[in-house]
This record gives structure tokens, C-alpha cells and sequence, in this order.
């Protein structure tokens, strides 16, 4: 059995996938996935996400610009929002991600029901047909809801987010982006919506006299962390 089945095509308008993984082997199951032995690294121009038995809605695959599971170009398919994705349409600093991918990884809803509280798409640019990353609430603990956009070299790259309640979703639960991880920057919450990030300015920061004025930012320039902040569940008796 598996969550995931994807293939991935070497041409867009190919019928035959140049190759197919699947997280199928329950005694040694495998997430990620170097395309280096199987001689298809930086080949893909398309890939089909196809859902296995143990499917979960929010089960996805991340494709790297890299064999490394992190500090990479990374994008992410989802079925659930796209399942046959042609890689030039889904931007990575405004150029499709077709002919890019070395590696890919499967990131697996653990929840067995399937719900999730709120999933973030991010892309790259206004207007864009598919996102670039895709998170959803269950991918970070309760300690550390944050997401380091640089893990994915996404940093000062999202120009629009969509927030969308998921089936356990409670009114307040909200993500908020961040220019850092630290605390004391500036922030910005947004509740489930659709938002256009190069619209919306930073607030300007107080100068002394002898400082020259920072220029004007969009959090389309600026946002670094996304992070969740989710109101807790309430018992019913």
C-alpha cells in the first residue's frame, strides 16, 4: 500500500513516465528520494501525483533543486489543489521548476482521519496557476508552529498567500507571517483568505534625526517565517 504514488515525465506531452516512486514498502517505508540512481535528475518537466490506499488529504511531495532534505529550491505538488502538474508553470524566483528536480520527498498526513486545521499556499508571483510551497498545520508542533522559509531558499520570495480552513479548523485559528524568526520584527496575521503580499507595506520604522528614512517595503520583500497561531481545541462533555 501506499500514500503517494508520482510519476514524473520528461516531456510535458510524453504518455509514459520517465519513472514512478511510491512510499509502498511498509517494513522500510522511504520519504525521500535521490533521482541521481535512477538517472532522472533534472529531467522532470511534469509530474502526476496519483493517491494510494493509505492516501490522506494533505499527503504531498516536495521536488529539490538539490539531494539534500533541506537548505534547497524546493516547490511542492499537492493532488489535492493539482494532481498532473506541468513544471513550468509552478515559479521558483520567477522560472518554472521544469528540468530542476534531484530529489523528492513525501510528506504524509498523520492524522488518520485526514483533517487539518489550515493549509498556506505560497507563490512566487501574483497571479500564478499553481503555488510554489504548500504547508499545513499538522507539519509543525505546538512548541515550534514556525516556517522557516529559508529551510526552502522561499525567503523574501512569496507574493501571495492563500490561508484556507480545514476541516478542524476553529474560528481564530490564523498564520502570521514574519521578516525573522525572532521575536520583536514585524508582523502580520492573517485569517483564512486569499492575499496579495506586494500590496501590503511594512509599517515604517521610527528614525532619529541624523537616519535616513528606510524605504518603503512590500512582505512580499520581506517575509522570512510563516507561523501558526492556532486557539486551543475545546473539550465538549
Amino acid at each position: 500500500m501506499s500514500h503517494l504514488f508520482i510519476e514524473l515525465y520528461e516531456q510535458v506531452g510524453d504518455h509514459f513516465p520517465c519513472c514512478t516512486l511510491a512510499d509502498h514498502d511498509l517494513h522500510s517505508r522511504q520519504y525521500f528520494f535521490d533521482l541521481h540512481p535512477r538517472g532522472v535528475a533534472d529531467r522532470a518537466a511534469r509530474v502526476v501525483v496519483r493517491p494510494g490506499l493509505e492516501y490522506r488529504t494533505g499527503d504531498h511531495i516536495r521536488l529539490l533543486d538539490r539531494a539534500r532534505p533541506s537548505r534547497t529550491d524546493t516547490i511542492a505538488i499537492d493532488p489535492a489543489i493539482a494532481a498532473d502538474v506541468d513544471l513550468n508553470s509552478v515559479l521558483f524566483d520567477h522560472h518554472g521548476f521544469a528540468g530542476r528536480a534531484e530529489a523528492v520527498v513525501v510528506v504524509t498526513n498523520p492524522n488518520p482521519d485526514s483533517s487539518y486545521r489550515l493549509r498556506m499556499s505560497l507563490y512566487d508571483e501574483v497571479g500564478q496557476l499553481w503555488p510554489s510551497l504548500i504547508f499545513y498545520d499538522w507539519e509543525y508542533p505546538a512548541d515550534e508552529p514556525i516556517a522557516d522559509l529559508s529551510q526552502f531558499h522561499f525567503e523574501q520570495k512569496a507574493a501571495f498567500i492563500r490561508v484556507e480552513a480545514g476541516p478542524a479548523y476553529q474560528p481564530g485559528d490564523r498564520v502570521i507571517l514574519r521578516e525573522s524568526r525572532g521575536t520583536g520584527t514585524p508582523s502580520q496575521a492573517l485569517e483564512p483568505g486569499d492575499y496579495d503580499l506586494t500590496a501590503w507595506l511594512l509599517p515604517v520604522a521610527e528614525v532619529g534625526p541624523w537616519q535616513p528614512h528606510n524605504p518603503l517595503q512590500s512582505w512580499a520583500e520581506t517575509v522570512a517565517a510563516v507561523e501558526l497561531d492556532l486557539k486551543p481545541r475545546l473539550l465538549r462533555h
